[in-house]
């Protein structure tokens, strides 16, 4: 195994490309994949999909009147956003086969995307060797206003394990309303709300379970498998980014401690 980027009592982060550090965890030790990877979307040509994740999801929006208008804020950006879809499924494809190898029998795989990858991602899963258990929306409350358009306020969330699994006795609600993460708060681009992490881990029961994102960004899944009493592991590719998630931790460990 490298080294940890970055390492605490119960969360650890390394800093390195996905596959060739999921390839070095032990095998079967992982009870739930819960990331948000690039979604390579953006657009419906090659040449939109190549556009800086900052200009396809932070572009400008359409007033009432048709006029265009600046994002209100910008963030720093990321890499891997720019596959076309052949390489994308295979990619993903990839790295969810490596993710099945060290989940245990009966784990739990969620994994964001957007209505363009929706179908893809169905797809990719059961390709990696998941069964697909149902699609999550979550509506974000609010989304970029485009004239003539329905308005883009939801993401997916596609569910599967590792062939049959332990039921909680919960009914969870496949609709999840949760606002985003506010702009004075936000630290990464498609930074994902904890609330909206928590509420997916609760369909998965036990107690201090290991929860894996081979696609840390700014560690919000980290964060919430914190504060639900888990242990986590984060795999990261972008240094900036791991040092945001490394920071965000040592605060919520510091307020532990508190």
């Amino acid at each position: 195994m490298p080294d940890p980027y970055y390492e605490d009592g119960r969360s650890t982060i390394y800093l390195g490309e996905a596959c060739s550090i999921l390839g070095d965890l032990e095998r079967g030790s992982v009870d739930v994949v819960l990331t948000d990877p690039p979604y390579s979307s953006g657009g419906m040509f090659r040449s939109d999909r190549v556009a800086s994740p900052t200009e396809k999801y932070r572009g400008w929006s359409q007033n009432d009147d048709g006029s265009s208008r600046p994002p209100t804020a910008t963030y720093s950006t990321f890499s891997g956003d720019n596959r076309d879809q052949r390489a994308w499924m295979m990619w993903v494809s990839a790295w969810s086969t490596a993710c099945l190898t060290v989940t245990k029998p009966g784990g739990h795989l969620f994994q964001f995307t957007d209505w363009r990858q929706l179908p893809a991602t169905t797809d990719a899963a059961q390709l990696g060797g998941w069964t697909w258990r149902a699609v999550v929306v979550w509506d974000k409350g609010v989304g970029r206003p485009m004239k003539g358009r329905f308005r883009n306020h939801l993401e997916f969330i596609v569910w599967a394990t590792l062939g049959p699994h332990e039921r909680t006795e919960a009914y969870p609600s496949t609709l999840i309303s949760v606002p985003t993460v506010h702009a004075s708060k936000r630290v990464h681009l498609t930074e994902k709300p904890v609330a909206l992490l928590e509420a997916l881990l609760s369909v998965v029961p036990g107690d201090d379970l290991l929860i894996l994102d081979p696609f840390v960004g700014s560690g919000s899944t980290l964060v919430a498998a914190t504060q639900a009493g888990h242990r986590s592991i984060g795999i990261e590719l972008d240094e900036h980014n791991a040092e945001i998630a490394a920071t965000r931790l040592q605060a919520l460990d510091t307020e532990v401690a508190r």
